[in-house]
């Protein structure tokens, strides 16, 4: 199995992709049935079997700055990996638009992004003798981003935020960008000098009356 199999759920590349600013569109998965039919948005088991799939998938993907690219992967280079996870393989052959599709999508984003997803794998990668639905668990872990943003000084958040945009964090949840801005503003306030201690009196003794002196 290749470190690209499942190396990244495509829910959590297309959020990096998407949060990186740099996508410019995506066209597709489309689905070649066999060799000189029609590129298709769909397959249909009704039409070619119950046990049959897409020979081929692609995608095209373009980053701002940058031509279309095309993308487009053979159902075989998958299949052999498949062999040493039966439970994924049993997945893929029931849903093959939606988990060869998924497969196609993802690979484009790591031909097209590879930079973005580069850093989003050695920032939090999954074990590589997982099993498949292990990885995807390991990645949609939540992470407690709160508690870390909290505790952050300056030059550790500015770290944290760019973790937070190649995990795709905040497209996730669109009230963790306020959560740094609040932790911006508070590092920046300058701490309040503390208020001068009123002055305490000092304690008095007590007052003792001379004795009346009788006149002779």
């Amino acid at each position: 199995m290749t470190d690209d199999y499942q190396s990244i759920p495509v829910a959590v590349a297309r959020a990096a992709v998407q949060e990186s600013g740099q996508l410019e569109g995506v066209e597709g998965p489309l689905f070649l049935a066999e060799e000189g039919a029609q590129w298709l948005p769909f397959f249909s088991k009704t039409l070619y079997g119950a046990d049959a799939h897409p020979e081929f998938a692609k995608v095209t993907v373009t980053r701002k700055g940058q031509k279309p690219r095309e993308v487009v992967i053979a159902w075989g280079e998958y299949a052999e990996q498949m062999d040493a996870d039966p439970a994924w393989d049993a997945i893929r052959a029931s849903k093959p638009m939606a988990v060869f599709g998924g497969e196609a999508e993802r690979h484009s984003y790591k031909v097209v992004f590879a930079d973005v997803l580069d850093k989003l794998e050695r920032t939090r990668a999954p074990r590589p003798d997982a099993s498949a639905e292990t990885q995807t668990d390991a990645w949609e872990k939540p992470r407690a981003w709160r508690d870390e943003i909290a505790s952050a000084d300056a030059s550790a958040l500015d770290a944290l935020l760019d973790e937070a945009r190649a995990a795709g964090a905040l497209a996730k949840d669109p009230e963790l960008q306020g959560a740094f801005m609040d932790r911006v503003l508070t590092l920046e306030q300058k701490p309040k000098a503390a208020p001068t201690p009123a002055p305490v009196p000092r304690p008095q003794e007590p007052r003792r009356d001379k004795p009346n002196r009788r006149r002779r």
